[in-house]
């Protein structure tokens, strides 16, 4: 594994190249992964805006008029929540999280880097480390860590904005007829005939743009974005530790741009009250909660797997 300080636009970023990938890290905004390049396909595979100057998100800022791209870490929440009980009664958990707008120390080793960042709000420090697997795989280890005395109630997603292509799909291990409930799409559509697994066209403005979860836990903890040359974009992970996906397609209508984002979360339906209101609660989910004194623990595994000719 090779690291470089570099930039990425008018930002401090740290690179991280593996023998089949290369991922640019932002330290002072969110550590977001900002850009992940196959180097044998020598393609991007996040969804990168337009423009030299970096659309930086403040503490109190709004996510979507930031720079909205690539891949986030949403924590301790997606969608505002503010606790109606417990230690952080009336506390508001910014919109998209609190993680994605905190500046990170950077830890070097020879074999990783590591990003870590106290909390504003609460007794919470967020960290992940960056090595290379198997294969130049990319490996990312997440710890949450809550000093506080009392549990916490949160969620953990991963905002993977990946840049669309005509013929790409989103392959998982649910089957056809699992269940899922939309959460939001654009007017004029019929929501029960939006496609599941496939982008369906890029129109500026006008293309549906919309995002669903499958209702119940994910039956194995992978799952992929499929080009249609055959090539595979392939997140793996416990599925013990992130149980939930929701997927969001976006045909243009959303800031006229093409992607799909497949969201790997602890907790379903963008909040802790929007999923306790379906019947997902911090007393029926372990991962909705993390204890007093304890350290939540996961790590996803990103490959690039080229068509076998």
């Amino acid at each position: 594994m090779l690291t470089e300080l570099s930039t990425y636009k008018n930002r401090p970023a740290v690179v991280i190249t593996t023998s089949t990938l290369r991922a640019v890290f932002l330290p002072e905004d969110g550590a977001k992964m900002a850009s992940l390049i196959s180097l044998a396909a020598q393609k991007e595979l996040l969804l990168v805006k337009e423009g030299k100057t970096y659309r930086t998100l403040s503490y109190d800022g709004s996510y979507v008029q930031a720079e909205c791209s690539a891949f986030d870490d949403m924590c301790p929440t997606i969608d505002p929540y503010t606790p109606q009980s417990g230690a952080y009664q009336g506390v508001t958990y910014p919109d998209h999280g609190e993680a994605c707008r905190l500046s990170y120390t950077v830890t070097y080793t020879d074999s990783s880097v590591t990003f870590t960042a106290q909390s504003r709000l609460f007794a919470l420090t967020y960290s992940k480390t960056v090595r290379e697997g198997e294969s130049g795989n990319l490996i990312v280890q997440y710890q949450i860590k809550n000093a506080g005395s009392e549990p916490f109630e949160f969620l953990w997603a991963g905002h993977i904005m990946l840049q669309g292509e005509d013929g790409m799909q989103i392959k998982t291990p649910y089957p056809d007829t699992a269940k899922t409930q939309m959460v939001f799409a654009t007017a004029g559509y019929d929501r029960d005939a939006l496609s599941r697994t496939a982008l369906t066209g890029f129109l500026p403005e006008k293309g549906a743009a919309y995002k669903f979860y499958y209702t119940q836990k994910i039956p194995q903890g992978w799952f992929s974005a499929a080009y249609k040359n055959g090539d595979e974009l392939f997140f793996s992970y416990d599925n013990q530790k992130i149980p939930y996906l929701g997927v969001w397609f976006n045909n243009g209508e959303f800031q006229n741009v093409y992607n799909v984002a497949p969201e790997l979360c602890t907790l379903p339906f963008d909040a802790p009250h929007k999923a306790a209101e379906r019947g997902y609660t911090a007393q029926s989910e372990p991962t909705a909660v993390i204890p007093a004194n304890e350290t939540y623990q996961f790590e996803i595994e990103i490959s690039y797997r080229r068509k076998m000719i």
